[in-house]
C-alpha cells in the first residue's frame, strides 16, 4: 500500500468518527489532564491549609474517569454499540444490534456444523477394537454395521437398538453373536475434540449464530456426554433422530431454516461429506467440505467469516 493510500485510509477512519464524539473525547482528556496537573501542583507547593483541596483533587481524579466510563457504558447500552467502556475492547469497533450483540462483518451471519468428524471424532474402529477384536474382525464387524445401509436407522430414530442390531446380524449372520456383543450400546463411539468449544466460542464472540445439523442418534448422544458437551455452547440445531429426517434430504435443511429463521445466502454449512454440502448448496447456502481445522478456517475467511 502506498503512502497516499495510507493517508486516505487514515482520513477515512477519522471522517467516520462523528465530530461531537471527538470533541467529547478531547474535553474528557483535557479535564483529566488538568486535574492531574492541579493535583501535582498542590502536592508540591500547597501549604498546610491545602489539605481539603488536595483530597478533593485526588477524589476528582478517580471520580471523573469513572463518570465518563459510566456515560460511555450507558450510551452503548441505549444505542446498541459497544464502546471501550463495555469491557469488550475486541469488538468495540464493530457494529452491534440493539441488545449489544456483535453484528458480523460480511454477508454470512450463521455457521452451521455437522458433528461427526467435524466437531467430534466418530471413532467406530477404536470402539469395536476396544471390545477385544483384531484389525480383520474390526473391519468385518464394521462392514456389517457402520458401513452398511442399516446404520442410518440409528440416525432416523425409528427403530430400537435391538431392532437395528438384528438388521446388522442379517448382513453377516455368521458373526451375529459378536455384533450383538459389540452393539449392546454405543457408549464411547464419539470422542471429544479439544478445539470444538473454543472454536464455537470464537465464532459467537464475533457475532455469528452457531448451529448444528447432524445425522445423529439418541444412543450416541446419551452414551457420549463428554464429547457432546459442546451442544450447550451453540445456539441450537437439529439432531436427525429427533425429527426423523436425515441428510442429504432437503427436508432437514428446510427444517433448520424454518426453526431458526435462516437466510440461505447468509448461512454456511460445514460437513465432512461432499454429498451433504452439495445438497445445501442447491438450496442457496454456502458450503465447505471439512478436511481439517486450518483448511476450514481458511475457507471460512475466503467467504468473509472472520473470528
Amino acid at each position: 500500500m502506498s503512502n497516499t493510500d495510507n493517508k486516505n485510509s487514515d482520513n477515512k477512519n477519522v471522517s467516520t468518527t462523528p465530530a461531537y464524539k471527538r470533541v467529547l473525547a478531547l474535553v474528557a482528556l483535557a479535564l483529566i489532564f488538568g486535574l492531574v496537573i492541579a493535583f501535582l501542583l498542590v502536592a508540591l507547593f500547597g501549604g498546610p491549609n491545602s489539605k481539603d483541596v488536595f483530597m478533593g483533587l485526588a477524589g476528582a481524579i478517580v471520580a471523573v474517569p469513572i463518570l465518563f466510563w459510566l456515560i460511555l457504558w450507558s450510551a452503548g447500552a441505549v444505542f446498541g454499540r459497544h464502546t471501550i467502556a463495555s469491557l469488550d475492547a475486541g469488538s468495540s469497533n464493530k457494529q452491534h444490534d440493539k441488545y449489544g450483540n456483535v453484528i458480523p462483518d460480511g454477508k454470512i451471519d450463521t455457521v452451521v456444523f455437522d458433528i461427526g468428524n467435524v466437531l467430534t471424532d466418530f471413532a467406530w474402529k477404536e470402539f469395536i477394537a476396544s471390545k477385544g477384536y483384531d484389525e480383520a474382525m474390526v473391519e468385518r464387524i464394521g462392514k456389517a454395521s457402520v458401513e452398511s445401509k442399516d446404520w442410518v436407522e440409528y440416525d432416523k430414530g425409528n427403530l430400537t437398538n435391538d431392532e437395528i442390531v438384528e438388521n446388522f446380524v442379517k448382513n453377516d449372520p455368521e458373526i451375529g453373536d459378536d455384533l450383538r456383543k459389540v452393539f449392546v450400546n454405543i457408549d464411547g463411539i464419539i470422542l471429544k475434540r479439544e478445539k470444538t468449544i473454543p472454536w464455537i466460542r470464537a465464532l459467537k464472540a464475533a457475532g455469528y449464530k452457531v448451529l448444528y445439523l447432524s445425522n445423529f442418534s439418541k444412543q450416541a448422544l446419551e452414551g457420549c456426554p463428554e464429547a457432546m458437551a459442546f451442544l450447550d455452547e451453540t445456539d441450537g440445531g437439529i439432531l436427525s433422530y429427533r425429527d426423523h429426517v436425515v441428510k442429504p434430504g432437503p427436508e432437514i435443511y428446510h427444517l433448520l431454516e424454518e426453526r431458526y429463521d435462516l437466510v440461505p445466502e447468509k448461512t454456511v454449512f460445514i460437513d465432512d461429506t461432499k454429498v451433504n454440502i452439495d445438497a445445501c448448496i442447491r438450496l442457496g447456502w454456502e458450503g465447505i467440505v471439512y478436511k481439517d481445522y486450518e483448511q476450514t478456517k481458511k475457507a471460512l475467511s475466503a467467504i468473509g467469516v472472520k473470528y
